[in-house]
């Protein structure tokens, strides 16, 4: 662990009637407490001198806020299926489900690079002892030009460019924005619709002007992407679909 990453520790706080397990990572690179809820659970983000009553303090705060969102990751982690690679099976892409054809030696998906395009079937692989690995591969390879491309639009808006994008293949995080400005962007995004990747993309190129999760931070989000609101809310009711792969 760097020097400016401190020891993570294990914590519980009583929320209501609900006694919430969270993990608490102190780092001299935060500035104001921080609060994030993925499939590991709460974790809560304190720069060093910050008390425990201060991190109370916020977390009872966010109460609400914290019930509903573990609330809603448990439902969803109960509720999704895997995906299960049979003929007849589909995938998504863009929004769009995509029928998986495994026929001798290969399987096969349409072909949909943009979101208008006709469909046109594909050899994803040529052995498919491993479909899920030559699926996920597929992916990454869209990916990454769909990324930069929208990358580029909302960075013009912001008149910040990331100093580098990569892929992510992170379980709990769509995406991050590191201090140096390297951007990071999950390829299992490739299955949302354009309007919840591009929520994603404009999140992070905020980050490039505000590293915190403040007002200014949103008020930069709704100027690179006004329809944020409504993204933002589609990924992630969909949030346990797109991580099935």
């Amino acid at each position: 662990m760097s020097g400016r990453n401190l020891a993570l520790a294990r914590r519980s706080i009583a929320l209501g009637h609900h006694q919430v397990a969270f993990t608490l990572r102190r780092s001299t690179r935060r500035r104001t407490i921080g609060l994030r809820i993925d499939t590991q659970g709460l974790m809560v983000s304190a720069p060093p001198w910050t008390s425990e009553q201060e991190i109370e303090a916020v977390l009872h705060g966010h109460a609400r806020w914290i019930l509903a969102k573990l609330r809603s990751w448990n439902e969803r982690q109960s509720m999704s299926p895997s995906l299960i690679f049979e003929d007849g099976a589909t995938s998504l892409w863009l929004g769009q489900a995509l029928p998986i054809r495994r026929v001798p030696g290969m399987l096969a998906i349409p072909r949909a690079v943009q979101p208008d395009q006709s469909l046109e079937s594909i050899p994803l692989a040529e052995d498919c002892e491993d479909p899920q690995s030559a699926l996920i591969a597929w992916y990454a390879a869209q990916a990454l030009p769909w990324f930069r491309r929208r990358t580029q639009v909302f960075a013009e808006r912001l008149g910040q460019a990331p100093r580098e994008l990569r892929l992510s293949n992170a379980r709990g995080r769509w995406g991050s924005c590191t201090r140096k400005g390297v951007i990071r962007l999950n390829w299992r995004l490739m299955q949302a619709s354009p309007a919840e990747i591009d929520y994603v993309v404009a999140h992070e190129v905020a980050h490039l002007a505000e590293m915190n999760h403040g007002p200014a931070f949103w008020e930069t989000v709704a100027r690179l992407y006004p329809e944020w609101r409504g993204a933002s809310d589609l990924l992630d009711a969909r949030d346990a679909l797109y991580r099935r792969i």
